[in-house]
């Protein structure tokens, strides 16, 4: 009996340790699904691209951003009115903006002024020297057709035979669809984002919703952020959403939690999107309030594979707890606080890695030592190896899981272990 026992007891234990190897492997592959589609996403810019051809004399202070879009076609119209402080004297200004698409004409004080394209960018001329300080505006309309270069900025598709639409910036692909200054290093203070399509579908993105008029057979549909914001965590979505709306109690806020997602995978969103609400306790009590506690926190699904941490308004290609964790952590790392340069990706990355990691040791304490010794073995498996990015023109090191993601994870196990969590 004792030797049954102790048969029994061994088998059991395997068992477990299968289990939990099982689960530790599922959370890696997760976290690899993320590192690829985040790597595929950039793949589309060449190494000899720069990040922003825009003038360093002026700083944005405001976007305001009218779109005319149809999912159904690939073609964007639009006008873009920027506030903005000449920072150095100045009589002309340059934004980033693909050359495929056409400036209709720039606006100043209602009155047409000259501009200059090539090279990716609007030059505008200011008819006059600006001194360092004013303050100013300029108006610029636009059209045309998006370049379509397989991982797209703006990409128009199709899911379950309805048309949608949907933007996708980063690092570099903001210009590729509105004329805007391109690097990390210039947030607008604040946006507002109006949206016309056909009155079918609906339109999602940043911030709160205004409002939602209908006129004959278009709809206009009018989003504000009252925040920071890189040109890159901008963003648009059209298609025939079913909305979902849930709450989070973080301290004495009740924060709205808005999903939208294709009406034929709304059972699954309704089911998993709780789980993020969870973790967004979690991290507020650990790391801060939600940093745009005063608008909303949201889901938008689009067609491709992994996830983008637009600020406020999160793209999911599906509701997999790891994949919403990851992107929820990236509110705090990434948007509120962004990388000066895409050297220092791993801030976002490793920080995003490490939150899933903690919301999923909280969940399932069990994997805990499974999934850390997994990791450590990925990052030991080669020699070397810098967290920091020594070459920004390629996208695998940019975007490699071992260093930027996991590794980075792991220095901040060590910070957590060297100065105490209350520290950290």
């Amino acid at each position: 009996m004792k030797i049954l026992m102790k048969f029994f007891i061994f088998f059991l234990m395997l068992f477990i340790s299968i289990a939990y190897g099982q689960e530790a492997n599922n959370y890696l592959r997760q976290i690899d699904n993320i590192v690829l589609s985040e790597k595929n996403s950039n793949a589309r810019f060449s190494s000899s691209e720069k990040a922003t051809e825009s003038a360093a004399n002026f700083d944005v202070r405001y976007y305001r951003c009218e779109w005319n879009v149809d999912p159904a076609v690939r073609f964007i119209s639009g006008k873009i009115t920027s506030w903005f402080v000449i920072t150095q004297n100045t009589d002309t200004i340059s934004f980033d903006l693909i050359n495929d698409l056409i400036v209709d004409s720039v606006l100043k004080n209602e009155k047409a002024i000259a501009f200059e394209r090539g090279n990716n960018t609007l030059k505008i001329n200011l008819g006059a020297v600006s001194l360092a300080g004013k303050l100013d505006s300029v108006s610029i309309y636009y059209h045309g057709v998006p370049p379509n270069t397989g991982f797209g900025s703006f990409v128009t598709s199709m899911h379950a035979g309805v048309p949608v639409l949907w933007t996708l910036s980063e690092p570099y692909g903001s210009r590729d669809w509105w004329p805007c200054k391109n690097g990390l290093d210039d947030k607008a203070d604040s946006i507002d984002v109006i949206i016309t399509t056909p009155k079918d579908y609906s339109a999602a993105s940043n911030g709160l919703r205004k409002s939602v008029s209908i006129n004959g057979a278009y709809k206009t549909t009018h989003w504000k952020h009252t925040y920071p914001i890189a040109s890159y965590l901008m963003c648009m979505a059209v298609t025939n959403y079913h909305e979902l709306n849930h709450s989070v109690q973080i301290g004495p806020v009740s924060l709205p939690m808005q999903t939208f997602c294709y009406p034929e995978d709304s059972a699954i969103f309704k089911t998993n999107t709780p789980l993020v609400l969870a973790t967004m306790q979690y991290y507020s009590s650990i790391f801060g309030d939600y940093p745009f506690i005063k608008e909303k926190y949201g889901h938008v699904q689009f067609g491709w594979g992994g996830g983008q941490e637009h600020q406020t308004s999160t793209f999911l290609v599906s509701p997999s707890e790891t994949l919403m964790s990851h992107e929820l952590a990236h509110q705090w790392f990434g948007d509120k606080i962004t990388c000066g340069s895409w050297s220092d990706i791993w801030l976002n990355e490793s920080f995003a890695t490490h939150l899933a990691s903690m919301d999923n040791e909280k969940k399932y304490p069990q994997t805990a030592i499974n999934t850390r010794k997994k990791e450590i073995e990925n990052i030991t498996a080669l020699p070397g190896g810098s967290v920091w990015v020594d070459d920004t023109s390629n996208v695998n090191r940019i975007f490699d899981g071992r260093l930027s993601y996991r590794k980075g994870s792991h220095v901040l196990y060590m910070l957590r272990w060297k100065l105490g969590d209350s520290v950290f």
